[in-house]
C-alpha cells in the first residue's frame, strides 16, 4: 500500500486533519522527496501540458528542465571565460604601460605612454597638473574644487558622465556625450594633479566599475611626478 494511499486511509477529524489541495500535496512530497522512487509506476502515468508537445511524462519535463539549466550554465560559463579572457588581456595592457611609465624621466615622456595607452583602449587622456609651468598642463587648483566637491567629495574616483563645463576643464576637446573616469594623482585631499580617462561612449564608464587598474596606474604616475621634482630640486 503506497504512502499516499495511507494516507487517505487514514481516520479524518474533521477539527484537524487539513483538506487535501495543491499545497498539502507539496507539502508532503518535500517532506518525502524518495516518494517516487517507490513508485515507479506512477511516475510514469503523470502527465503534464507543455505548450508546444501537448503533453508529456514528468521525466521527459524533468529532462527538459535539466537539458535547459545544463544550457544555461554553459552559456554563464562561456560569459565568465569571456570576462576572464578581457580582464587578463586589460591587465597586460596596463602591465605593460606601467613597466614603460617606469622608464621615462619626465610627465612629457609619460604622457607619450600614456597616449599609447589610450589609443589602444580606444579613449582620450588628459594629464592636468597644478604646480606646472606648462599652460597645456596647468591647473589651478582653486577652478579645480568645484569639480573635487561635486564629484570626488565623496570618492577618490569618480566616473560616469560630466557636465560641458566641467569636461572642458579637464580635456581640450572633450567628447561630447561621453563617459569619464577622473582621479587624483597623489593624496586625494591635496592632489598633484588629475588623471582622467574619456570614452566616445557614454555608457562605457558606469559608477559600478573596477578601477584598480586605473588607480595603480595614477599611483605610479604620481610618484613618478614626486620623484620627477625631488631631482629636479636636488639637481637646482
Amino acid at each position: 500500500m503506497t504512502e499516499m494511499t495511507q494516507l487517505d486511509k487514514r481516520p479524518v477529524d474533521d477539527e484537524e486533519a487539513a483538506p487535501l489541495n495543491p499545497e498539502s500535496v507539496v507539502a508532503f512530497l518535500a517532506q518525502h522527496p524518495d516518494f517516487f522512487l517507490h513508485q515507479p509506476e506512477l511516475l510514469e502515468q503523470l502527465r503534464l501540458p507543455h505548450a508546444e508537445r501537448g503533453t508529456v511524462s514528468l521525466v521527459e519535463r524533468q529532462m527538459a528542465r535539466l537539458r535547459d539549466k545544463v544550457t544555461t550554465l554553459e552559456k554563464q560559463i562561456d560569459t565568465m571565460m569571456s570576462v576572464a579572457a578581457s580582464n587578463s588581456a586589460l591587465f597586460n595592457t596596463f602591465a605593460r604601460a606601467q613597466q614603460q611609465l617606469f622608464q621615462t624621466h619626465n610627465i612629457y615622456q609619460a604622457l607619450s605612454v600614456l597616449t599609447t595607452l589610450a589609443t589602444e583602449l580606444e579613449l582620450s587622456i588628459s594629464v592636468r597638473l597644478f604646480d606646472s609651468l606648462d599652460n597645456d598642463l596647468y591647473l589651478s587648483r582653486q577652478a579645480f574644487e568645484g569639480f573635487r566637491r561635486a564629484r570626488l567629495n565623496a570618492q577618490h574616483v569618480y566616473l560616469g558622465r560630466l557636465r560641458k563645463v566641467e569636461s572642458e576643464l579637464l580635456f581640450n576637446q572633450p567628447p561630447q556625450l561621453g563617459s569619464f573616469v577622473v582621479l587624483p594623482l597623489g593624496d586625494p585631499e591635496r592632489p598633484d594633479g588629475i588623471l582622467s580617462f574619456a570614452s566616445r561612449d557614454g555608457g562605457h564608464f558606469q559608477p559600478d566599475m573596477d578601477t584598480l587598474f586605473v588607480e595603480q596606474l595614477a599611483s605610479v604616475l604620481a610618484r613618478l611626478i614626486r620623484h620627477w621634482e625631488y631631482s629636479r630640486e636636488v639637481i637646482e
